[in-house]
């Protein structure tokens, strides 16, 4: 029997028995004295994905959706969702479906919630958010019908390329604090700010996606007391502490997500002897410039004041954010930021752009203090030197008399 794992794992692809969902698909039973498993063959592991995919269609039907949906796959899952894609023949596009996991389908909170992130979605209508095209719900399962976003999560762009260029990262936090600006609007807090759920688009765009925890300030919190709801290295001091959470507490997770844009790294980590909570609550993050010093001191701002632990001290909100963010950028802020990633995802082969990159000579170039102090020193130079001659012209003295006619000496 010891001699039994080893080759089961070659073969098959092997599951602890309490984690295994399907038990009629076995091909064997094994036991081991660290555990029991169920082992699956691949044939027997791609049939079980077929007929969960089948499973989701026929429920789509059963809600008058059959002749729109088909080709579907599975894309990802997610803590509470599964995630697949599939095709809208009538209307020549794909979609995404996300499914309330079925362990879930007795939690009426969670249950409550897969709710209101369709609700919410479906309320807001803005380029830099995902759309919502439907909710379905049949006697068993729950459905979210989204957009689907063809290009890649910011989280895997920086697993693999590490810090981005400043330019980049103030144009994709332009399009973040945009994003967020809509949703304040509508009485929205995304409270889970984090790269893994922003996306860039191949057209350079940027979407806010998973609104799964969403706070919407007008029907109140769904969050039980004591609960703590968010990704632990960008969560907010005020969420930690139990405090009401506010539009700035959104403007703190941008700044988070600016901060590991430009550095590679985020700047509340467990150190080993303080962790993540206590580093957010108490301790100071490294400085930006410290480092990498060819970070430009603007961007160095607009990340410390979005991080002040006193939620007062931060930016009031999002529009003065991308105020902050617009000005650095110069012209590229308003209409050429999408070139601006496009470039970039091109030349790092991270996505193939489905669109012209008609603005690259455009991009703003790295501009020297020296030059601008060299334009003003010319300038006050050329002031004073008009001054001078202005005076001197005044003070000239005037023409003297004419003494050569004898009466005029009398």
């Amino acid at each position: 029997m010891l001699l039994l794992k080893p080759l089961l794992l070659s073969h098959t692809r092997c599951f602890r028995k309490e984690t295994a969902e399907v038990v009629r698909l076995h091909v064997c039973f094994a036991t081991y004295k660290r555990g029991a498993y169920l082992c699956f063959s691949e044939k027997a592991m791609q049939q079980h994905k077929q007929e969960i995919l089948e499973k989701v269609l026929e429920d789509l039907a059963s809600c008058g959706l059959d002749t729109h949906v088909d080709q579907i796959q599975h894309l990802a899952d997610g803590g509470m969702s599964h995630v697949y894609r599939a095709r809208q023949p009538s209307l020549d596009r794909y979609i995404v479906i996300k499914q309330l996991k079925r362990s879930f389908r007795e939690d009426t909170e969670l249950v409550n919630r897969f709710r209101r992130e369709a609700k919410c979605l479906a309320t807001v209508l803005h380029q830099n958010v995902a759309h919502v095209y439907g909710f379905v719900e049949s006697t068993a399962d729950m459905y979210i019908l989204m957009e689907y976003i063809s290009g890649v999560d910011l989280s895997t762009v920086l697993k693999k390329i590490g810090s981005l260029p400043p330019d980049v990262a103030a144009a994709i936090s332009l399009g973040l604090a945009r994003g967020l600006h809509c949703l304040h609007t509508h009485q929205l807090i995304h409270r889970d700010v984090k790269p893994s759920n922003i996306r860039l688009t191949t057209r350079g765009g940027i979407k806010l996606m998973d609104l799964g925890i969403v706070l919407d300030i007008a029907e109140g919190s769904l969050t039980r007391p004591g609960i703590l709801m968010g990704s632990p290295s960008y969560l907010t001091p005020e969420q930690i502490l139990g405090e009401s959470v506010t539009a700035r507490s959104d403007v703190f997770q941008l700044g988070i997500c600016l901060y590991e844009m430009l550095c590679g790294s985020r700047p509340f980590q467990d150190n080993g002897q303080q962790t993540v909570f206590h580093r957010i609550r108490e301790a100071q993050y490294t400085p930006l410039r410290k480092m990498n010093r060819s970070i430009p001191r603007a961007l160095e701002r607009i990340v410390d004041r979005c991080l002040q632990k006193d939620s007062n001290a931060r930016f009031s909100d999002v529009q003065k954010v991308s105020h902050a963010l617009e000005a650095f950028l110069g012209p590229l802020a308003t209409a050429h930021t999408e070139d601006v990633i496009l470039k970039f995802l091109d030349e790092e082969a991270l996505a193939t752009p489905t669109v012209p990159i008609t603005h690259i000579q455009e991009v703003r170039p790295k501009q020297s203090w020296w030059k601008w102090l060299g334009v003003g020193i010319l300038c006050v130079g050329s002031m004073l030197l008009g001054l001078f001659f202005s005076r001197f012209k005044k003070e000239a003295p005037a023409t003297p008399p004419n003494y050569s006619r004898p009466h005029d000496l009398r």
